[in-house]
């Protein structure tokens, strides 16, 4: 573990929000935290500006409350790039990495921080997520495995239940997790420090599971917190399509190269070729996805290299 953390020059929190064609979604987000907040919680908001088209960017000096900064790239610089990047410009004792196509219902800043500080071996934690229309949507997932993605985790459930928790279930209480949702992370500041932050390898996809999975190498405990409470709309930044899928696949085969040996990434490999063949002879899915894990999820076909500078 990393040592106790410093107070001075650090704020409370730090909320890193990235703005990428969906400027609407993002002030809503914003919005939603300065209502919500507790003004006596010492919080900055960072958005980054994550190279949309001119239509849909946000600009400094939209928000005049000075805890608000606009930060901008030309480009998009993906979701762990984007959210270094905003990083960059504060530091605080906790970072709060928020999807812009999210709004909090209650005060989740002084909620997560209040259970942090409680639980000094905990470095991750999130909020009960729910939809636009109130329903109860997973806050929390299970780290990538074969055995898993051969059995399927509802067998894996009812023989190691505390490993396997349901991830839909309505808990009352804090709970240990594998690793909590993208949209909502809040990590302890100096522990994502120590870790070199988010892995900017990864440019869509899988940042969630690589960060809980250092964490928990690390020695430190991840947690469910029920009391906050957010809501994720979804798909505020882009539409799903094949480009997206191809990118996720790119992610995932990297995530498996980066933590486990070449046997068990051949292991999965294979497993991913069946399946997308099986869904390819079906007509469930595209010949080209398949052909591209064959290929081996060539980076050089990253949605990061098909991109102009604004």
């Amino acid at each position: 573990m990393v040592p106790a953390e410093s107070r001075t020059d650090r704020h409370a929190v730090a909320v890193s929000i990235l703005n990428y064609n969906s400027a609407a979604h993002t002030r809503t987000a914003v919005a939603s935290i300065l209502e919500k907040t507790d003004p006596l919680l010492d919080f900055r908001i960072v958005v980054a500006e994550n190279g949309s088209r001119s239509s849909e960017q946000v600009h400094p000096g939209e928000w005049p409350d000075a805890r608000v900064q606009v930060v901008a790239s030309r480009i998009n610089l993906g979701f762990a790039g984007g959210h270094q990047f905003a990083l960059q410009f504060v530091r605080a004792r906790y970072y709060f990495l928020f999807n812009n196509d999210g709004y909090v219902l209650n005060d989740v800043l002084r909620g997560l921080f209040d259970f942090m500080e409680a639980h000094p071996d905990v470095g991750l934690t999130t909020g009960r997520c729910q939809g636009p229309d109130g329903d109860l949507r997973p806050s929390f997932d299970y780290l990538p495995s074969l055995l898993r993605a051969v059995v399927g985790s509802g067998l894996l459930r009812r023989v190691r239940r505390a490993r396997y928790p349901d991830r839909r279930a309505d808990y009352s209480g804090p709970l240990d997790v594998p690793m909590v949702t993208g949209s909502a992370l809040f990590v302890r500041g100096e522990l994502l420090e120590s870790l070199g932050g988010l892995d900017t390898q990864f440019f869509l996809y899988c940042e969630e599971e690589d960060l809980a999975r250092r964490i928990r190498d690390a020695g430190w405990r991840i947690c469910y917190v029920p009391d906050a409470h957010f809501c994720h709309v979804g798909g505020g930044s882009m539409p799903m399509q094949l480009a997206l899928r191809k990118e996720f696949y790119l992610s995932f085969l990297y995530y498996l190269r980066k933590h486990h040996g070449r046997l068990y990434v051949l292991g999965f490999r294979f497993f991913l070729l069946v399946k997308l063949l099986v869904r390819a002879l079906r007509g469930r899915d595209s010949w080209t996805l398949w052909w591209f894990v064959v290929r081996g999820a060539p980076v050089s076909e990253s949605l990061r290299y098909r991109q102009r500078m604004n």
